[in-house]
């Protein structure tokens, strides 16, 4: 299995993962459900800080850093732009959505109702990072 299959297959794993772990939680009031599911956001956060802060998502050896600077972004310049790159924003949706789950962990630990604010926040967030991956799909 090669870095670009990783890069959109794991973080289907986790959203999904997640999302059916809340929603079990819920449907069957079992706490311990909705924390793991939680838990599989602020670990898909992680993984996406990993990727972005390891360079597995980098454009930088594909675009010069005069042509960053310059904007000089024209439609053959974008159409070059590798796969990885194009995943940046899913992993940033993801980061985000690592972040809206910690107090979603915390309210339902502490039984507060903002509890499913932050998780139906969470869920979103990832949703968005998802579709976008798979839009990218589209396009290969």
């Amino acid at each position: 299995m090669n870095q670009d299959t990783i890069l959109y297959t794991l973080p289907q794993w986790f959203v999904f993962g997640a999302i059916i772990g809340i929603a079990y939680g819920w449907v069957e009031k079992k706490k311990v459900f909705r924390v793991i599911g939680t838990s599989f956001f602020i670990l898909l956060g992680l993984f996406a800080f990993y990727a972005i802060h390891s360079g597995m998502l980098s454009a930088s050896e594909f675009l010069t850093p005069e042509e960053i600077m310059s904007e000089e972004l024209d439609e053959d310049i974008i159409s070059e732009i590798p796969f990885q790159a194009k995943l940046l924003p899913a992993y940033w949706s993801f980061i985000v959505s690592g972040i809206l789950a910690i107090p979603g962990i915390w309210f339902d630990w502490k039984e507060r109702k903002p509890k499913r604010l932050f998780m139906i926040l969470s869920g979103i967030v990832a949703l968005l990072g998802f579709f976008i991956i798979v839009g990218e799909l589209r396009t290969l």
